[in-house]
């Protein structure tokens, strides 16, 4: 490691130097006779007081035989906690998203701390480049890409120079992990549409769960579990009918989506929703068109009667669309992806992919299916017509058939959103 400042002591062969990638100071000690060179930390960043109290760290520096000072051990999983805090810190300063912070939370929780676990790590001075050899395959058998795996290693790495940031993993020690080469394949379906029969199946299914028949302690819990429920229906129905990706909708505020009465060519009156994408997200601020009834379905939801445990929570323009009315902020879309799985076992479907990012893709389909050109489609969803084509152009081989067409029409198409 290359010195970035160097101060000499009055003696020779012995020097107080300051490294790169370390917040202290350290005495550098050659050996004539032996030609190594040791170093010890004088455990502190002010250079006067190194200056002054080198010779005593020198001291204890040769009663250890002129060893370097032993490493101390380091517990790996509650360090990787404490770095989850220092972004949770960094959000709270202004210097990274919310969403960011959480990000790097899942990550370490579902990816990285699992594999620590498997591999029987304990103690930060026990990691090393063969313990992460096998990394990637360990998680592609367990059905995760390679992008998935990825972005994995990259929050790991930055918590390896977060540890040298903080002097607790030598700069010289870190393992270096490489990420696997993501070969696309846009042939095969990544977070696949529902197909008619399975979204008809799948709603079935998830109406039955929000009613629930499972025993709680009191009332209230039941209660309680039933309104989470609620609002995970419409949270599903609202990804449909808008196509967003999830940390999109988990942006939303109040304020951010308006309905509209209309007229049909027919004489029937409907109801037309517009929402307001925030600049921050993928493609950036865009406005766009859905369903009017799934906004006021929520609306409707949390002004309704009320939380049963946290009462009536008063709303305004910045209160989050999809909201937890114990914290006043916007439930995480990983917990609808738990919901999610727990329908797609109920009915079923857990064998055929579909993931929460389906419901975008189903929205597509849905879309093209009704005919509307692909242009619309891309702006309304912030994505390009070249996209979209490459990842539904199968999408053309089932427009071909007016049977299919109007039988997947029919499965797309749900009552009871209107009346609720």
């Amino acid at each position: 490691m290359a010195f970035t400042e160097t101060y000499e002591t009055g003696q020779e062969n012995i020097k107080i130097v300051k490294f790169s990638q370390r917040k202290s100071y350290y005495l550098y000690v050659y050996d004539s006779v032996t030609r190594k060179v040791g170093y010890a930390s004088l455990s502190s960043t002010n250079l006067d007081e190194c200056k002054k109290g080198w010779l005593k760290t020198y001291s204890e520096y040769i009663k250890r035989g002129g060893s370097i000072t032993q490493v101390r051990k380091t517990a790996i999983i509650p360090k990787l906690k404490e770095y989850v805090d220092y972004q949770y810190e960094r959000a709270a300063r202004g210097e990274i998203k919310e969403r960011s912070a959480r990000t790097y939370w899942e990550r370490v929780r579902n990816r990285i701390i699992p594999y620590i676990q498997f591999k029987k790590i304990k103690v930060i001075q026990e990691l090393d480049r063969k313990i992460f050899k096998d990394y990637h395959h360990y998680w592609l058998k367990q059905g995760k890409d390679g992008t998935t795996t990825n972005d994995a290693i990259t929050t790991f790495n930055h918590f390896l120079d977060w540890l040298i940031e903080e002097e607790i993993l030598d700069a010289g020690k870190k393992p270096v992990l490489k990420k696997t080469r993501v070969v696309k394949n846009f042939k095969t379906e990544k977070n696949p549409a529902f197909t008619g029969k399975d979204w008809l199946k799948f709603k079935e299914y998830m109406y039955a769960y929000e009613i629930g028949d499972e025993s709680y302690d009191s009332e209230v819990d039941w209660l309680e579990k039933k309104w989470y429920r609620r609002l995970f229906v419409c949270w599903v129905l609202y990804q449909f009918f808008s196509g967003n990706r999830p940390h999109e909708t988990s942006g939303l505020t109040f304020g951010d989506v308006t309905t509209q009465e209309y007229t049909l060519p027919n004489g029937k009156k409907s109801l037309r929703g517009i929402q307001h994408i925030a600049r921050d997200t993928k493609t950036g601020a865009r406005t766009s068109v859905i369903n009017g009834h799934c906004i006021t379905r929520i609306i409707n939801h949390i002004n309704g009667s009320g939380h049963p445990k946290s009462g009536k929570y008063i709303t305004d323009d910045n209160t989050p669309l999809f909201l937890n009315p114990h914290t006043g902020k916007s439930i995480h879309s990983e917990t609808y992806r738990w919901h999610f799985k727990n329908v797609l076992k109920l009915s079923g479907l857990d064998k055929k992919g579909y993931t929460p990012y389906s419901l975008r893709s189903t929205h597509i389909t849905y879309m093209l299916l009704r005919g509307t050109d692909v242009y619309d489609v891309a702006r309304n969803l912030g994505n390009s017509p070249e996209i979209i084509r490459r990842h539904y152009d199968g999408i053309e081989n089932i427009m071909k058939s007016d049977e299919l067409l109007k039988l997947n029409k029919h499965y797309y198409e749900d009552e009871r959103l209107k009346a609720s």
